[in-house]
C-alpha cells in the first residue's frame, strides 16, 4: 500500500504544491490507501450535524482542492498542448475521484440535515430552548443552536453554536456536554452555567458557576486546553489568533438574558458591535473619538428603540434611526 508525506499532503491544502506534486498527490487519493483516507474524511463528516460550527467540512475542502487542482492542471496541460485536448491518467483519476466526493457530500449533508434540530432567533429576540437532557439554552438575538436529534444513553450531548447563548447544563452521568463553535474551540462541561459568545471575528466564553474545560483539535488556535474556574473569561481573537484568559465579573456578561444590558467602563466601540450583530443595525459614527469614550451604567434591551433610547439618556448622546440604520453624535444642547 503506497503511503504519503503527511508534510506533502498539507502543502497540498495550503495550496503550495509544484504541479508534479500536485500531480503525485492525487495519483495518491487514487489508490487504496488514498480512497481509505478519503472514505475515513466523509465518515468524520457524517457524525457532525451540517451546520456553520464546520466551516469547511473536511470532505468538502478535500473536494475543492482536488477540483481546482484538476482544473489548474488541465489548463497547464492544454497550454502545452494545444491540439491534444486528453487528460492524463492521473488527472482522470482525480476526475472519478472528486465525482465520487461531490456525490456523497451531496447525499450525506441531506441526511444530516434531516436529523439536525435547528433553532435560530432574529435580531433582538431572546429565546430559551429546553434540551432532551433538561439543560437550558437561552438564545440571544441573531444566533442559531444545533443538536443531534438522537441524544442515546451513553452518546456525547453535542452542540453546535453560533451567535451567542447562556448555558444552564444538567449533569448526566456517564455523558459529556460539549459546545462547539465556529472558531474550532470547544467547550466540555460536567454541570455548570457559562456564557459563550461565537460572533464573526471573535469567541468568548464566561463561566459563572462550575468548570469548564475548552480545546481545540488545530493547534494554532489552541495548543494546550484550558480549564476554566468561575469569574473567568477566555477570548480568541481570529486577528491575532490567540486567546487571553481573565477575571472579570461573569453576571454582566449574561444581563442579556434578563432583558437588560450592564456595561462597566465600557467604550461606545464595543456598544456599537452589540447593536450591529444582536439588533442588525447598522451603526454610523462620524466623530471617530466618541469610540473611545468609556461608560458604565445599565440600560433595557427589550427592542432595539428601548435600548437605543437607554444608551441616549446613559451615554448623553444625540441618537437618530432611520429603519436600520443609526446615527450616533454627540448632544450638542443649546
Amino acid at each position: 500500500m503506497r503511503s504519503i508525506d503527511p508534510a506533502l499532503l498539507a502543502k497540498f491544502f495550503q495550496h503550495q504544491c509544484t504541479p508534479a506534486e500536485y500531480r503525485q498527490v492525487l495519483d495518491w487519493l487514487a489508490t487504496e490507501e488514498g480512497r481509505a483516507y478519503l472514505a475515513a474524511s466523509l465518515q468524520e463528516d457524517l457524525e457532525q450535524p451540517d451546520t456553520a460550527a464546520a466551516r469547511t467540512p473536511h470532505s468538502e475542502e478535500i473536494y475543492q482542492r482536488i477540483l481546482a487542482t484538476t482544473q489548474e492542471l488541465e489548463l497547464q496541460q492544454y497550454a502545452l498542448r494545444p491540439r491534444r485536448r486528453w487528460l492524463s491518467m492521473p488527472l482522470k483519476a482525480a476526475a472519478v475521484v472528486t465525482g465520487a466526493i461531490a456525490f456523497c457530500i451531496g447525499a450525506w449533508q441531506l441526511h444530516l440535515r434531516s436529523n439536525t434540530v435547528t433553532y435560530t432567533t432574529a435580531y433582538g429576540e431572546v429565546r430559551a430552548v429546553t434540551l432532551p437532557d433538561q439543560s437550558v439554552v437561552t438564545l440571544n438575538g441573531n444566533s442559531t443552536l444545533k443538536y443531534n436529534k438522537h441524544w442515546g444513553a451513553g452518546n456525547n450531548r453535542e452542540i453546535w453554536i453560533e451567535g451567542e447563548a447562556f448555558f444552564d447544563v444538567k449533569p448526566v452521568a456517564h455523558q459529556r456536554f460539549l459546545v462547539h463553535t465556529t472558531h474550532r474551540i470547544n467547550v466540555e462541561v460536567l454541570g455548570t452555567t457559562f456564557n459563550v459568545l461565537d460572533r464573526e471575528d471573535r469567541m468568548q466564553v464566561v463561566l459563572n458557576t462550575g468548570k469548564v474545560r475548552l480545546s481545540s483539535s488545530h493547534a494554532a488556535v489552541m495548543a494546550q486546553p484550558v480549564v476554566m474556574q468561575p469569574g473567568d473569561l477566555v477570548e480568541y481573537k481570529e486577528q491575532t489568533s490567540h486567546y487571553e484568559k481573565k477575571n472579570i465579573n461573569a453576571a454582566q456578561y449574561a444581563s442579556w438574558k434578563n432583558h437588560k444590558l450592564e456595561f462597566h467602563n465600557t467604550d461606545l466601540g464595543e456598544v456599537t458591535r452589540i447593536l450591529q450583530e444582536t439588533y442588525g443595525i447598522q451603526v454610523i459614527v462620524k466623530d471617530t473619538s466618541l469610540l473611545h469614550q468609556q461608560f458604565s451604567g445599565t440600560v433595557p434591551s427589550q427592542n432595539a428603540d428601548m435600548l437605543l433610547e437607554g444608551l441616549s439618556q446613559l451615554f448623553d448622546l444625540k441618537i437618530t434611526r432611520q429603519e436600520t440604520t443609526v446615527n450616533i453624535e454627540k448632544n450638542h444642547r443649546q
